[in-house]
């Protein structure tokens, strides 16, 4: 019987958070241990194609989130989040961020989908989309996220998809290295991201 959206969401943020603690305390997100190592992972760039790698540029940071455009409030508020808190970082390190966002959802979520929708909340970022289900779960695998795809109803084309509902920040050496849940104030995470950038401890 499929989860309620709402329920899997709670249930899966209190598991991620589980299994690494609460993590040292210089950092106020979730820090696993041992920490999740993505930098394996590749899904094609919606735009052209091309492999998304999930490893930063050297001395940068990737946000990685799995959502979908037709979410009615956590990710629009997740996506919201993320931009006020790297808005509030210096320029110099703001532009050393980056933001992937991982459709799983990708039969509505068309490349020209995804462009309009992320672009309401960046001016850049790249978005990872494939059909190839097998590949999709293989990367969300990499991640520990956890979607489910209702079976297509015509009848209700606005179905929800299920699923984790965790913000992922990757270093450059393709390991996370800290984790938001969803509602995870703003402040903190630049907070975080300002301490991982310039090596400092809060």
């Amino acid at each position: 019987m499929p989860l309620p959206l709402r329920l899997l969401v709670g249930v899966l943020a209190l598991l991620t958070a589980g299994c690494g603690a609460t993590g040292p305390p210089e950092l106020a997100g979730v820090v696993r241990t041992p920490a999740l190592e993505v930098a394996s992972v590749r899904l094609p760039a919606a735009e052209d194609g091309r492999p998304v790698a999930f490893q930063a540029d050297p001395g940068e940071l990737l946000i990685v989130y799995f959502g979908y455009t037709f979410c009615p409030d956590i990710c629009p508020t997740t996506m919201g989040d993320i931009r006020a808190a790297v808005a509030d970082l210096p320029d110099d390190l703001a532009e050393r961020v980056s933001v992937v966002f991982v459709t799983v959802d990708p039969v509505r979520d068309t490349p020209e989908a995804l462009e309009r929708y992320l672009g309401n909340f960046f001016d850049e970022a790249v978005t990872a989309r494939t059909e190839d289900l097998d590949d999709l779960q293989a990367a969300a695998d990499a991640f520990g996220v956890r979607f489910e795809i209702p079976e297509p109803d015509p009848t209700t084309p606005n179905y929800a998809v299920a699923h984790t509902a965790v913000t992922y920040v990757v270093d450059d050496t393709g390991t996370v290295v800290v984790e938001w849940p969803f509602g995870f104030e703003r402040k903190p995470m630049t907070a975080d991201l300002q301490a991982l950038l310039t090596k400092e401890r809060l």
